[in-house]
C-alpha cells in the first residue's frame, strides 16, 4: 500500500494526535482485522461483537505501531437483501496517552452510521 492510499484514507484529529483511517473495501477491512486482532494486548483481551437484524459490529483495541501506540477499531459487517456481504470501518490510532481521544473518534462513527 502506497503513501498516496494512506493519505486519501487517513485524517488528523487534534494536531494529528490521532489518525483515523477509513476503510471501504472488503479488503481492507479484512487485512486491517488480521493487522489488529494479531497484536492485541494479551491474549485473554476479547474483541466486542454486537448483531443487529442485517448488521453486525466487531470492536476492538490492539497495540499497533510504536511501543507507547494503540488502534481503537471498529468494523461493520452489513448484509444486503439480496445476501451481499460488505464490510467498512474505521480505526483510529494514537499514542497511549490520547486514547480516550481516539475511543471518541471510534464513539462518533458508531452513532453515525
Amino acid at each position: 500500500m502506497n503513501a498516496e492510499y494512506w493519505e486519501k484514507r487517513t485524517a488528523l484529529v487534534r494536531d494529528g494526535a490521532v489518525r483515523v483511517l477509513s476503510l471501504s473495501t472488503p479488503e481492507e477491512v479484512d487485512y486491517w482485522r488480521a493487522q489488529l486482532k494479531s497484536n492485541r494486548r494479551n491474549s485473554h483481551e476479547i474483541e466486542l461483537m454486537t448483531w443487529g437484524k442485517n448488521v453486525s459490529t466487531l470492536r476492538g483495541r490492539a497495540d499497533y505501531g510504536g511501543s507507547d501506540e494503540i488502534a481503537e477499531y471498529l468494523f461493520r459487517f452489513v448484509r444486503t437483501s439480496e445476501g451481499k456481504l460488505l464490510k467498512f470501518g474505521k480505526v483510529a490510532s494514537s499514542k497511549s496517552v490520547d486514547s480516550a481521544l481516539a475511543r471518541q473518534v471510534i464513539d462518533i462513527f458508531e452513532a453515525k452510521n
